[in-house]
């Protein structure tokens, strides 16, 4: 920790920076501009200012993403497949708790949609906090631990966004963000690679926002 240079302590500042705007800016997107646009504008400003831009300068560019997909770690392939199978436990959830009520009455448009997001935000989340802090900390508490604190930590700016409504409230979306990064962050730290959590987050978040788009905006 006493050896960390300049660019690995600009991204420990980023992680608690982006927590700080997204808590101010969510809400008063969604105050300014609506909960529809508002919650658009503001998920594009984390995407496309935060997490993409972040990730490409700590891959050197788009050529040295896949260095944090094919990353691998010299574990037995037992337990690496373990670790995969490990991951899908939230799609799981999300299927029987959600998808499955949802799905028949969600209709194409909603499910066009959600798909849209989950590509998106599956692919550009994992790419910043799983991939990236683990391309550049060894250390389990800065390539593990302290991502995942950040991750569970900025999604309670999506908590105060204006006129949305989230099934099972607060305990539902922060805490099971938290247990989330906490289960995707163990495996992408001991497989050294995203590629696996990066399809079971773009699984999950299509099963689980099929209910949130339909209720919030076609309810």
């Amino acid at each position: 920790m006493n050896n960390i240079d300049k660019k690995q302590f600009t991204l420990l500042c980023i992680a608690p920076i982006l927590c700080t705007s997204m808590l101010l800016l969510m809400p008063f997107l969604t105050n300014k501009l609506g909960r529809t646009i508002g919650y658009i504008a503001g998920f594009c400003i984390y995407w496309f200012v935060f997490c993409l831009p972040i990730s490409l300068y700590y891959c050197n560019g788009f050529s040295g993403l896949k260095e944090i997909y094919s990353q691998k770690s010299d574990i037995k392939i037992t337990m690496r497949n373990i670790y995969y199978l490990l991951a899908f436990i939230p799609c799981i959830a999300t299927y029987f708790v959600v998808f499955k009520e949802f799905a028949p009455i969600a209709g194409f448009k909603v499910l066009a949609i959600v798909l849209l997001y989950a590509l998106i935000n599956g692919t550009l989340e994992e790419m910043f906090w799983r991939g990236i802090f683990n391309k550049v900390f060894d250390n389990i508490f800065l390539a593990y631990i302290y991502p995942t604190i950040f991750f569970g930590v900025w999604h309670i700016a999506l908590y105060f966004l204006k006129g949305i409504i989230y099934q099972g409230g607060f305990a539902s979306l922060v805490g099971g963000s938290f247990f989330m990064g906490l289960l995707w962050g163990l495996v992408a730290y001991k497989t050294k690679s995203i590629k696996v959590v990066t399809i079971a987050h773009i699984i999950t978040n299509f099963f689980a926002f099929t209910g949130f788009v339909f209720e919030n905006w076609f309810g």
